[in-house]
């Protein structure tokens, strides 16, 4: 089975795409309760699976280390995702990777991909589906790239020919107030070239999502700024 990589991004309007204060390690715009609960519905949806099955399905989400900091130690890891985390200082992968909280760390995203794919396979009529505990065995679903800047480029600038080539772009534009011209906000996500990038209608949006309309389509309003959810898939 080919899974889906996905980066799942919000910034500024282009050309800025503005993402974060370096300083700060942190986004511009105050919390946005409902663009949060959106990552949060998006990044844990999965296929339904019978009642009786002996597997289920769950993504994963790939971050930098600094991204993986910057969420409050309580929220960590990410629930019901396989959290990755792409460091320079990570052990080699024929070391072990697993933290005791249950994350793995690697040293970079391609081998985050790799291993992913490696350990939560999904099952086929030659592979043993309940484990020695009797629990559901977990099956990967979706890849989700969800920062920083550094992974963002790196992920995007993979080849086709890569595991973990990024075929889509959920990307949140935040409209209003405009956080590009404050003067410490130097972080940023990369260009998206019209020559390699379509934009998505809401339908696509919804299609790839399991969205549902009301929750967002058209400009949305929270915490004082306006911003809207759009869809870029790759053109080649």
């Amino acid at each position: 089975m080919s899974h889906t990589v996905i980066a799942i991004v919000a910034s500024t309007p282009r050309p800025t795409l503005a993402i974060g204060r370096s300083l700060k390690n942190e986004m511009p715009w105050p919390r946005l309760k409902s663009e949060m609960l959106y990552f949060h519905r998006v990044t844990r949806r999965v296929p339904a699976v019978p009642p009786n099955s002996p597997f289920k399905y769950i993504n994963a989400v790939i971050m930098g280390r600094k991204t993986w900091d910057s969420i409050p130690t309580k929220h960590r890891p990410l629930s019901g995702r396989i959290n990755v985390i792409v460091s320079r200082t990570a052990p080699s992968s024929s070391s072990t990777t697993a933290s005791t909280s249950g994350e793995l760390w690697v040293r970079d995203i391609e081998e985050g991909v790799r291993l992913l794919k490696q350990k939560f396979p999904v099952p086929s009529s030659e592979t043993p589906l309940v484990d020695d505990g009797g629990e559901p065995v977990l099956a990967l679903h979706q890849i989700f790239i969800i920062g920083g800047a550094q992974i963002y480029k790196l992920a995007l600038e993979l080849p086709k020919t890569s595991e973990a080539y990024t075929t889509c772009i959920l990307h949140t534009t935040i409209l209003k107030p405009d956080y590009a011209s404050e003067e410490d906000v130097d972080v940023f996500f990369p260009a998206i070239d019209d020559n390699q990038w379509t934009k998505g209608s809401m339908n696509r949006l919804i299609e790839v999502t399991g969205e549902e309309m009301e929750k967002v389509g058209g400009i949305r309003e929270d915490a004082d700024v306006s911003f809207e959810y759009g869809i870029w898939e790759r053109s080649l």
